[in-house]
């Protein structure tokens, strides 16, 4: 939306003068506007602005709102007028709004702020018709630049205002068929609408009618990519870098397109040429080699990330991503090394992520070294640390480790909570049932409604055992407590398909997969479709599953258990 600064008054006298400009994307310096006489307001009028003021520096701007219009009403001043237009555009007050600018259009006709204004909020309350009798008015005294300006403003408001106002310009095509703007609002709307093609085709009507609209431009080669054409969206772009060389954002955008097709070597160079084009922008350099990481181009990231790091900017932030890019690239100890250099808020979090790797790497007693170090320096952390550092011990094949790492914390304060919870867990895998009972149990009776403990409990006891009227009993009660956690709606429906009852385990099943469709999760509900006879329902389940997880152990042995074939 609007964003509304409000104008010191210089005690209120010299408002005048001082109206408000709509922000342009990239601010310059204003120029000395010269003091103007002081207005002269009646001291009910200078009263009402002081407690504009003040309100406005307290934040209660609804408060300025009303002070700033009835001001604007007796003083018809086009500086307070300007002022409480805005400000209600900001608020999300179209009624307002649209008051406060057509006051403003009575005192300054032509204004362009004004007629933005009049036109956002007509467009917001509905009145599509009167919306173009503004806009007739605003292209006939500031022409097409001024609905350019006027788009970009309905971009920048919050989402739900975005939409709204977009939707709203895109339907004016049909009124102004010869206005680029519009058609370029019109693509946006249809491209957030899930319709590339139509998009694509309004993005073509912008560019015939204004051939270097550059968000068009831009918008095209994104389009082309979503309709299918990656190869047509990269040959757009290349053009655009050749014909536009110094142009950020086209190259940007290359990159980008470069990165998500996989073609890294030709996207590195393209980094390159932007880091030497702006050797002085080290936060471009920086967002730039960030992207390349993201999308696992690791060697032009970590060269960008180098001559960063050689310039001293942003030492801790440039050694944790070396550290990451190190890590892609499977060099351990480099990625170790980096992240023990990391300073600052980040270190915590960078300390443990060497640790991890060094038990990895079978170091455990260096890795065990760098915990303990870590709790010394952050005695409030100590049980997280231990909890995350049994968690390394148990996934690098040492779960007796971990139990012993637990046991030994819980010497000193055998009711934690966390600590058994964490045991239990470890010892459910190394199949020993009595602790994982005992323990959760434990917690339970510390603390009737922890829905986790009661659901691992029932899970365990429906899965591993016969005893499953007591699993039912333990996972109803965490159900009362988190009625929507599809952890909990898993473990229901696996325990009444275990009981028996696969009719109902398929409705918990159903909500836990929608809300959460991990593998092991689509694994249980598979099952139960396929028992029932829905087994190309199944089928599709476990299919969209190993989509994004071709390795998920829990679907192929269930398949496997069942016989079944994708």
């Amino acid at each position: 939306m609007t964003r509304y600064a409000i104008l010191p008054l210089c005690s209120a006298l010299l408002i005048h003068g001082c109206a408000s400009q709509t922000p342009a994307p990239e601010p310059t310096p204003e120029p000395t506007v010269p003091v103007a006489s002081a207005p002269d307001y009646d001291s009910e009028t200078l009263s009402d602005l002081l407690v504009a003021e003040v309100a406005a520096q307290r934040q209660s701007l609804g408060v300025t709102l009303g002070y700033y219009s009835r001001a604007a009403e007796s003083t018809r001043d086009p500086a307070v007028i300007s002022q409480a237009a805005q400000l209600a555009h900001y608020l999300e007050d179209p009624q307002q709004a649209l008051a406060m600018s057509e006051l403003w259009l009575d005192t300054t006709p032509d204004s362009e702020d004004a007629l933005q204004v009049a036109i956002l909020s007509e467009i917001r309350l509905g009145n599509t018709s009167a919306a173009t009798r503004h806009l007739d008015q605003l292209l006939s005294a500031h022409g097409e630049d001024a609905l350019g300006r006027l788009v970009n403003q309905a971009r920048g408001l919050d989402e739900q205002g975005n939409l709204q106002l977009v939707e709203a310009l895109a339907q004016l095509t049909d009124s102004y068929p010869d206005q680029a703007p519009l058609w370029y609002a019109r693509a946006l709307w249809l491209e957030h609408e899930k319709q590339p093609e139509p998009a694509l085709d309004a993005t073509e009507r912008t560019l015939k009618l204004m051939p270097r609209h550059e968000d068009a431009l831009l918008l095209k080669a994104q389009l082309l990519y979503e309709t299918g054409e990656p190869q047509k969206a990269l040959r757009h772009l290349k053009k655009l870098v050749r014909k536009y060389p110094q142009a950020r954002r086209p190259r940007i955008a290359y990159v980008r397109m470069l990165l998500a097709t996989g073609q890294l070597e030709e996207a590195g160079e393209q980094l390159t040429i932007m880091a030497e084009q702006n050797p002085q922008d080290l936060d471009l350099r920086f967002s730039l080699a960030l992207l390349a990481l993201e999308a696992g181009a690791s060697d032009a990231a970590q060269t960008q990330l180098n001559v960063l790091l050689a310039q001293n900017y942003r030492p801790d932030d440039i050694h944790l991503y070396l550290a990451q890019a190190a890590e892609q690239k499977m060099d351990t100890d480099s990625a170790i090394d980096h992240y023990l250099k990391v300073g600052g808020p980040q270190a915590i979090r960078a300390r443990v992520q060497a640790a991890r790797l060094l038990y990895q790497q079978g170091n455990a007693g260096q890795a065990h070294a760098l915990m303990q170090d870590l709790a010394q320096q952050q005695p409030e952390l100590q049980d997280s640390l231990i909890i995350t550092e049994a968690e390394m011990r148990s996934s690098n094949g040492d779960p007796q480790g971990a139990i012993a790492l637990i046991n030994d914390a819980l010497r000193d304060q055998p009711d934690n909570t966390e600590l058994l919870y964490s045991r239990a867990m470890t010892a459910e895998k190394v199949g020993d049932l009595a602790q994982l009972e005992k323990d959760l149990k434990r917690i339970i009776t510390l603390n009737p409604d922890d829905a986790s403990a009661l659901n691992a409990l029932g899970y365990t006891l429906g899965n591993r055992t016969d005893r499953l009227d007591e699993a039912y009993q333990y996972v109803s009660r965490a159900l009362e407590l988190r009625p929507d956690d599809p952890a909990i709606l898993d473990s229901m429906g696996w325990v009444l398909y275990q009981r028996g009852e696969p009719e109902a385990a398929r409705d918990y099943l159903r909500q836990a997969y929608e809300k959460f469709p991990d593998p092991e999760v689509a694994a249980h509900y598979g099952e139960v479709l396929w028992v029932l006879g829905a087994q190309n329902q199944a089928r599709q389940v476990w299919r969209d599953t190993l989509e994004s997880d071709p390795d998920a152990p829990h679907i192929r042995e269930v398949m496997e258990k069942l016989g079944a074939r994708l």
